[in-house]
């Protein structure tokens, strides 16, 4: 079947609209990649609206959010993360905060040391109070040892210048009055211008020891009886002797210092008992330095353990 003139019209004029659908879709499309023609329909706004302003004009500035004037948009994914990239005020606050951080650990670290150091200075602190207790309490010790030895000092000076060396004028002569001077138990020896009056150790002590016994008592109250009548103005020294072999024990570890005890036992027991007055009295001990006899044999090493009370004639 032969189509007629008003078939082939229609046709014609549908092949023409076709056409003319295809250019107007290319002038579109030519539009939104930013060319000078094209329509100004937007296919990502809403239906039925088009760009701000005159028709086929870009939007102004400031009509879009993010767009400056004449700018076009962005289609798909860029335009969804162009407002989420970071700016230059946000990387600076990034920055700061990141030196904060920065400077915290610093100082945390620093504190910790800081505290160290002050446990480590507190410690030290701690040690030298310690030490300086310690070292005061053994000035203390020295002190009372210095003065002992000084005072026992004196006392062998006072009595080695009697031995024979230069010595202070008498008041008057004490050996004359020796003659008639006799004590039960006692040796009294004249010896230049001052008197000896020797006394055995063993008599006074317990071998090694330092203790009184009665009869010892005894024999120490009849020379005090003498100091007072006769001597009562002179100085008195109380020495003590030892021999050089036997053993010492207990607080005495050498004869220096059992002849120290002795002798002060004896000077105590004239003050406390018989009333002799201290400052008369001076302790020297003289430990194994001046033997009577020979310490090889029983009866020397016994007549060496002596106390010996000494009388001179300077007074006090």
């Amino acid at each position: 079947m032969k189509p007629t003139p008003t078939a082939l019209n229609s046709l014609d004029s549908a092949r023409q609209r076709a056409r003319l659908l295809v250019v107007l879709v290319v002038a579109c499309a030519g539009g939104l990649l930013g060319s000078s023609g094209g329509c100004n329909r937007n296919p990502y706004l809403p239906s039925g609206q088009t760009w701000p302003g005159a028709a086929g004009q870009m939007p102004a500035a400031g009509a879009m959010p993010g767009y400056a004037a004449g700018q076009t948009p962005l289609a798909g994914p860029a335009s969804v993360f162009a407002g989420q990239q970071t700016t230059p005020q946000l990387m600076e606050y990034q920055r700061r905060v990141q030196q904060l951080d920065d400077n915290n650990r610093q100082l945390t670290t620093q504190l910790a040391q800081a505290q160290q150091q002050q446990q480590a200075f507190r410690e030290r602190g701690d040690l030298l109070a310690k030490q300086l207790q310690d070292a005061t309490a053994q000035n203390k010790q020295l002190l009372a040892a210095s003065q002992q030895i000084a005072s026992q000092a004196q006392g062998m000076q006072a009595s080695m210048s009697m031995r024979g060396g230069a010595r202070l004028t008498a008041n008057n002569s004490v050996a004359n009055s020796a003659v008639g001077l006799q004590v039960a138990g006692a040796e009294v020896v004249p010896e230049g211008d001052l008197i000896r009056i020797r006394i055995s150790a063993d008599q006074l002590f317990a071998p090694g020891t330092a203790q009184l016994n009665p009869a010892g008592a005894t024999v120490l109250d009849q020379i005090a009886n003498a100091l007072i009548r006769q001597y009562s103005r002179q100085r008195v020294g109380v020495e003590g002797h030892t021999d050089a072999s036997q053993p010492y024990g207990g607080s005495f570890g050498t004869p220096y210092q059992l002849a120290g005890g002795q002798a002060q036992a004896v000077m105590d027991q004239l003050v406390r008992r018989n009333g002799i007055p201290m400052q008369q009295l001076f302790v020297v001990a003289h430990g194994p330095n001046h033997p009577l006899a020979d310490n090889q044999s029983p009866a020397g090493r016994a007549e060496n353990r002596r106390i010996e009370i000494v009388i001179y004639p300077e007074t006090f």
